[in-house]
């Protein structure tokens, strides 16, 4: 059986450098990465400044480090109530301020970098806080220093790197840009 309607040529297809993306109703062109293209390379442009990865990792070992410092007066038992060790409370808030701090920073790397100044602040306050604090000679003291040394030395090395590769990839994408 035949159609008695005409039949209509197909489209003539375009070659590639002539048909344009479609526009979908929001009015933009999808975005579609190319088979077997890293996905968030290709669409970093779209985004601005890429979120420094080195930095995100910095910033969550910083976090894991200010809660084990908050942790650490129960985990290494040095509390001992009836003598009002400094070194206690210390520990617990400002463990707890840098854990927010870098759990802040490794979520948003690109948009607060000055909080992993503060925590290069906190980091170095944790080296000196034995000897400013004075801890009390008692057996306890000894595990606190030791531990708010090793743990300072830590947040402030990863802060660091954490700031720098930060202000680092602002410094990169402003001189591609044109110095703006």
């Amino acid at each position: 059986m035949t159609s008695r309607m005409p039949q209509q040529p197909p489209p003539a297809r375009r070659t590639d450098e002539l048909d344009p993306m479609p526009v979908t109703a929001h009015g933009h062109q999808p975005v579609v990465p190319q088979y077997g293209a890293a996905p968030l390379q290709d669409m970093a442009p779209l985004y601005g400044v890429r979120e420094p990865a080195a930095a995100s990792v910095a910033s969550g070992v910083a976090f894991l480090a200010g809660v084990w410092l908050a942790l650490a007066p129960f985990a290494l038992d040095y509390a001992p109530a009836e003598q009002g060790f400094e070194g206690y409370w210390h520990d617990i808030v400002v463990g707890g301020t840098i854990g927010l701090l870098a759990l802040v920073r490794s979520l948003a790397p690109s948009h607060v970098p000055w909080l992993s100044l503060v925590n290069v602040a906190l980091g170095a306050w944790l080296v000196l806080s034995p000897v400013v604090l004075g801890y009390e000679p008692w057996p306890g003291s000894t595990t606190a220093a030791v531990n708010n040394i090793v743990v300072g030395g830590v947040v402030t090395a990863v802060a660091l790197v954490s700031a720098w590769t930060t202000y680092r990839t602002r410094f990169e994408h402003r001189s591609h840009e044109g110095g703006r």
